[in-house]
């Protein structure tokens, strides 16, 4: 999510005047939306493609920590090396979410003056997008994700940069889930980090299509049949590999990974059979995206 790239990098950057402007202006009348963290979950994870100059670009997120959902993005050059990164928060505050960045170097010097950021308020959130002034986040067609930042060049011009991104590719031997991890104890934090948050994002699933048929009694006591039945067997599987893996250091990381897809898969379930609607009503929550 670039605003300031210097005239510089932005002639490098990727063109495509024939395609649809992405961004919004804030409006004039502007009030901020209702929002919370709960409805930028289809964020959460790694996305990677081509960036400035079409060199590799990375963006990240991890689950929310209170109010508070952490991202970084990294540009690289043709070397492969840091031309530039972000530090990202997504913060809810009075009742709606603002995004607040700041750019740093290779040398991590950092591009604004030191209790400086880059915010941008929010116009509006819905299913799989959010809608910033000069700034739009959402899910593409193809389950990738699309960043585009409105720019102004040195001479005043406007022109939309754009990322778009696929979702990487995960490896749990490699570790690219968590890119920052460099020691056993960091990946299993990380791990811990994203199989919260993938359990909570399936207990709010659950929780909302209850809250659906609150008025059908026989139907909600079905449903926690299911959600207790599901627990049981995730519990039993993810101890199987758990077992699996005693021997290696690895262990803590397969039987994370083992419980975010489980989570994954469940909220995927519950999305599809109780949060969706047979005709073109929006469903209730965001279809849930992988974690991983």
């Amino acid at each position: 999510m670039r605003l300031l790239i210097p005239a510089m990098l932005l002639l490098a950057a990727p063109s495509a005047p024939s395609l649809a402007q992405e961004t919004r202006a804030i409006p004039e009348d502007y009030a901020p939306p209702e929002a919370s963290l709960a409805e930028f979950d289809w964020m959460i994870g790694q996305w990677e493609g081509p960036g400035v100059g079409g060199n590799r670009a990375v963006e990240s997120w991890l689950p929310p920590t209170g109010d508070t959902m952490v991202g970084t993005f990294v540009q690289t050059d043709a070397a492969g090396n840091i031309q530039f990164s972000e530090h990202m928060y997504l913060m809810e505050e009075d009742g709606t979410v603002f995004l607040r960045l700041k750019h740093f170097n290779p040398d991590l010097t950092g591009w604004e003056e030191r209790d400086d950021m880059t915010s941008f308020r929010l116009i509006s959130v819905e299913s799989c997008a959010a809608y910033f002034g000069g700034l739009t986040i959402r899910c593409t067609d193809d389950g990738g994700l699309l960043v585009a930042v409105r720019m102004r060049s040195s001479a005043g011009e406007i022109s939309e940069l754009r990322f778009d991104f696929e979702r990487a590719q995960y490896s749990a031997r490699s570790g690219t889930a968590c890119p920052d991890a460099e020691t056993t104890v960091d990946m299993n934090y990380c791990y811990s980090l994203l199989t919260q948050g993938a359990e909570e994002r399936r207990a709010r699933y659950f929780g909302t299509a209850t809250a659906r048929f609150a008025d059908n009694p026989e139907l909600v006591e079905r449903l926690t049949e299911a959600e207790t039945t599901f627990l049981l067997y995730a519990d039993a599987e993810c101890g199987a590999i758990y077992e699996r893996w005693s021997g290696g250091t690895i262990r803590d990381v397969m039987t994370f990974s083992c419980r975010i897809e489980m989570a994954d898969r469940r909220a995927h379930e519950l999305w599809s059979n109780w949060l969706t609607f047979a005709d073109s009503t929006p469903p209730l929550l965001p279809q849930p995206q992988p974690t991983l």
